[in-house]
């Protein structure tokens, strides 16, 4: 029996396709803190009662709202920990859903359960990111491709075998291989066995999840190949996650960038490359290394740590580490002012720097002069509190509270005055380079 004549081609699927594939509309995925039968308890004796339930979720997802097109592959980068992988496996409902809607061809994912959502399963297959632990190794290769199939009741043994060698030819093994174990193939072969089974029930929708991250180099462009040619011989449609700019960039049409659980920008490949709009973008594609030993420093280098998903900033999530945090319209402050006002909040913040006298401190971040009006008195107070020369500052570890109460004025007088901490950005962008959408979550672009 010859896989062509099961599996749908690309025309075939072509011709019942009209609007997007997929549609996420708002979806959330939240996770409690702790699990078990005492997850979460807290116990403080100086309270009444002195046992307490921690009720913090983690926003590993936040209302994400996402379109993918029939037969695109759809890339979704950020930094590791900013929930790729956890949307990739809500979209396929191997988490459920917090909130939101899950539309693949109308149809609401989030809605189905039981018998229809096992029906469902079999257009909407994955592709792991650990080639060796995501293969059962006490099977053979012809049964791992074959399970899927079995679970769906596809064909009979005859015709499973008969796919499942097809199968294996077409991701470039031989089909002498059906009876070896995963144990004898190398990486970027396993990879090629996780491949032939998500194909092997015939599915519309891939979420590659980090597919080539764990293999070298050369096996990661033969193996991107792979998928390039099956993505046009069988008219799939690919949402393709990963942290390298460089694998994005080969084999995306268009991009995703995600941070902290928010999608921050989306763009057709080119533009996104070409004309980023946000910083965090532009972090990102400046973290590429550069092929030239005449390059020297640090590139790209962001200010400070992700936050905690359990409390994530208002506004733009991205404002605690932003480069370009939007100075408070309460206060005339010039470019300057600003960018010397900002660095040294976060220098306070972080506690980056050691104890100096107050004359020290306006030299190291105002070059001696502080700004005017409001802002400057706000900042000399700020001063005041922390400097070793003033009635509150000291050299020793039990000046705490002073620090904090600094980084309180701050924080309280700038950061959460600025347009970034009280709205939430989302404009939608003329593009530079071709004539698909672009969003960016900036409240640059306002």
């Amino acid at each position: 029996m010859a896989v062509s004549s099961d599996l749908r081609t690309s025309e075939a699927r072509d011709a019942d396709r009209d609007g997007p594939l997929l549609e996420l509309e708002g979806v959330s995925k939240y996770f409690g803190q702790g699990s078990g039968l005492f997850g979460g308890l807290q116990y403080d004796p100086d309270t009444f009662p002195p046992i307490s339930v921690d009720r913090e979720r983690v926003e590993a997802v936040d209302d994400v709202s996402l379109e993918i097109q029939p037969g695109e592959t759809l890339g979704l980068v950020g930094e590791s920990g900013c929930g790729k992988s956890t949307l990739g496996r809500t979209i396929l409902r191997l988490l459920e859903p917090t909130d939101g809607e899950i539309l693949f061809r109308g149809e609401n994912l989030a809605d189905l359960s039981g018998e229809e959502l096992r029906q469902m399963r079999s257009e909407l297959q994955m592709i792991f990111q650990d080639p060796q632990s995501s293969l059962d190794p006490r099977m053979k290769v012809g049964q791992i491709i074959e399970e899927p199939m079995r679970a769906h009741g596809m064909l009979d043994d005859e015709g499973r075998e008969a796919r499942a060698k097809e199968l294996l030819e077409k991701v470039g093994l031989d089909p002498r291989h059906y009876n070896r174990y995963p144990h004898a193939f190398s990486g970027g072969q396993r990879q090629r066995i996780n491949l032939a089974r998500a194909l092997s029930v015939d599915p519309e929708f891939v979420v590659c999840d980090e597919p080539v991250s764990a293999l070298d180099v050369s096996i990661q462009a033969q193996v991107l190949n792979t998928m390039e040619r099956l993505q046009e011989e069988f008219g799939l449609t690919y949402l393709f996650i990963a942290h390298d700019l460089s694998v994005i960039r080969h084999i995306s049409d268009r991009v995703a960038v995600m941070y902290l659980g928010h999608i921050v920008e989306v763009a057709e490949k080119e533009e996104l490359f070409e004309n980023p709009q946000h910083p965090y973008t532009k972090a990102l594609l400046e973290s590429i290394p550069v092929p030239d030993p005449r390059e020297s420093g640090a590139r790209g280098v962001l200010e400070g740590e992700v936050p905690s998903p359990t409390e994530p900033p208002s506004g733009c999530r991205f404002r605690t580490r932003c480069p370009e945090l939007i100075a408070p319209e309460a206060y005339d402050l010039t470019e300057a002012e600003w960018s010397h006002t900002r660095a040294f909040m976060r220098a306070v913040k972080r506690r980056t720097f050691e104890p100096m006298s107050a004359a020290e401190l306006r030299r190291e971040f105002f070059g001696g002069d502080l700004p005017g009006g409001e802002a400057g008195e706000i900042v000399a107070d700020a001063i005041d509190m922390i400097a070793t020369d003033s009635d509150h500052g000291g050299e020793s570890a039990d000046d705490r509270s002073d620090w904090t109460a600094a980084t309180d004025l701050l924080l309280e007088s700038f950061a959460e005055r600025s347009i970034c901490a009280r709205e939430r950005p989302a404009y939608d962008l003329e593009p530079v380079h071709g004539s698909g959408a672009h969003f960016a979550a900036c409240h640059r672009r306002r």
